[in-house]
């Protein structure tokens, strides 16, 4: 019994000293892991964009009809005066402040509450409320509509008090594009239609309708 005993005793131990030792990808499989945590943009609601401030200028096409049924048409950007917007974005909604002013010639005499001209200078204060849905990480489009409050008048005449204020509706969509996480390519078509009983005087409409092809350069500053 002890002679079979040492034997069964020598064989395991040969055994165990026949048994490979583990390679170098049998160690590696063994250690222990650390996940990497996913990128922020994944996360809901901590993207640097998801709310914040924006502001610049703007370069147009202007299209107006203004008394006497004329329509004036200028594609010349910056020529005829420059746009500047200010908005804040939340949440795929915007709410922005936008002034245009449009300093426009004619090739004909306009009339208009007796006087008359072939030049214009028009203000457009302008205020919209927009959604802004998202196509991809930094391409989004917007549509929206707001209230236009708008100053017309000849511009050989200096006053303030020569200007004709008016109201109109106005509808506007476009498409915006984040370069950068600060800077905003921002296009925007808008339509502007004056409401006769909006006015407030009892003469007839000066800036019947605009219609504008706006392209900004915007900063974005994330909240």
């Amino acid at each position: 019994m002890l002679s079979f005993c040492n034997l069964f005793a020598a064989g395991s131990y040969a055994q165990n000293n026949d048994s490979p030792e583990p390679s170098e990808m049998d160690k590696r499989s063994l250690e222990s892991r650390i996940a990497t945590p996913e990128p922020e943009f994944f996360v809901s609601g901590t993207s640097s964009r998801w709310q914040g401030f924006y502001f610049g200028v703007g370069f147009r096409k202007v299209e107006l009809k203004v008394a006497d049924d004329v329509i004036i048409s200028d594609s010349d950007g910056e020529a005829n005066g420059i746009g500047i917007n200010l908005g804040y974005f939340w949440d795929e909604q915007v709410i922005e402040y936008e002034r245009q002013i449009s300093i426009v010639e004619v090739s004909k005499n306009i009339f208009h509450d007796g006087k008359s001209g072939q030049r214009l200078e028009i203000v457009q204060n302008n205020f919209w409320y927009s959604q802004y849905p998202k196509i991809s990480r930094d391409f989004y489009l917007h549509y929206g509509a707001g209230v236009q409050f708008t100053k017309t008048r000849f511009a050989a005449i200096g006053s303030n008090k020569s200007f004709q204020e008016e109201i109109a509706l106005g509808v506007e969509t476009g498409a915006s594009y984040f370069v950068t996480s600060n800077f905003l390519l921002y296009y925007r078509f808008s339509v502007g239609q004056q409401i006769p009983f909006l006015s407030d005087t009892n003469s007839s409409p000066f800036l019947k309708q605009s219609q504008l092809h706006t392209f900004y350069l915007n900063y974005f500053f994330p909240l």
